[in-house]
């Protein structure tokens, strides 16, 4: 079996080792997925399929996300764009500003709310440039290290769900930030606005993955593990799409609404009663993470229906 090909499960469900149970066993297999020839995305499933816990398969998803945003980051990174007002570009106050003395750019600002900001050896920054003719904020993205002085990271208190993942709050006073880290194009329409729709699909992914992994270790039914690849190779197919694609949206509301279904089933209570009390009490506090965004979701696809015709008028 080549666990490289994106048609086949990865070996190691089979039982070869015991689940993943921590971050660093995460970023080990994904680089060591990666070094092997996978993609991001593959190398996403491959680890995820390999833990026991939610929030370690979103860790992975998270991290092919962004490398697939920004492919020569160095992991794990973060993406800042969080502000006091929120993600929408009206709401971004960081400035990429006024050259100083021995650089090109000066960084100034905070980032409220950044997923595994106190983790990240690379921090990718949504700033304010200037303003464009209608007056719009011109908004870039830098690429920087984490230890850049004048970088100020400090670790929030844990969220309800996926403890495992650490938030931080990051303060940038005076970042010199060097021309070739200034990443090209629209920042809004090249980074910001398609990670969302981006981050969906591997975390989506990343997620089955995990069940996909829990369902091998607990003797589930062949039906159960089928339905599981068929939503990845849906997933499979969009995720070289462009983003703003209207089929993607779709696709996406497809699989949400599948997996909904999917949890309430007697299938799905089965294999969870297989699973061990630990596993089964992380996953009821963890579930909420795939209800994150939904609304947002939920307005992509309507949009997206519309634009097709698959929605009356």
């Amino acid at each position: 079996m080549n666990p490289r090909s994106p048609w086949v499960i990865p070996a190691f469900m089979y039982g070869e080792h015991p689940p993943r149970s921590d971050l660093q066993s995460v970023w080990n297999g994904y680089r060591q997925a990666l070094e092997g020839g996978a993609d991001p995305f593959s190398a996403a499933l491959e680890v995820a399929s390999s833990v026991d816990r939610l929030g370690l398969a979103f860790a992975a998803g998270y991290s092919a996300a962004l490398q697939t945003l920004v492919p020569d980051v160095v992991l794990p990174c973060a993406l800042c764009v969080t502000e006091t007002d929120g993600t929408h570009p009206r709401a971004i106050k960081t400035t990429l500003g006024t050259a100083k003395p021995g650089s090109s750019y000066v960084l100034n600002g905070t980032k409220t709310f950044v997923t595994f900001g106190s983790l990240a050896k690379t921090l990718i920054i949504a700033a304010r440039a200037g303003e464009q003719a209608d007056g719009k904020p011109e908004l870039v993205v830098v690429r920087i290290p984490a230890d850049r002085e004048g970088v100020s990271v400090t670790e929030l208190p844990p969220i309800s769900f996926v403890p495992e993942i650490p938030h931080a709050r990051v303060e940038l006073e005076n970042v010199a930030v060097d021309t070739n880290e200034r990443l090209s194009g629209d920042g809004y329409l090249q980074y910001m606005k398609p990670f969302r729709t981006v981050e969906d699909i591997h975390v989506y992914g990343s997620a089955i993955a995990y069940l996909l992994g829990l369902g091998q270790r607990t003797g589930a039914p062949g039906g159960f593990l089928a339905e599981m690849v068929s939503m990845l190779a849906a997933l499979r197919s969009i995720r070289k799409a462009e983003p703003a694609d209207p089929n993607v949206h779709v696709a996406l509301h497809g699989v949400s609404e599948h997996l909904s279904r999917l949890f309430g089933s007697d299938a799905f209570s089965g294999i969870l009663d297989m699973a061990s009390a630990e596993e089964r009490s992380r996953w009821e506090r963890d579930r909420k993470l795939l209800e994150v965004a939904q609304s947002a979701r939920k307005a992509r696809f309507q949009k997206a229906a519309a634009q097709l015709r698959l929605l009356p008028s």
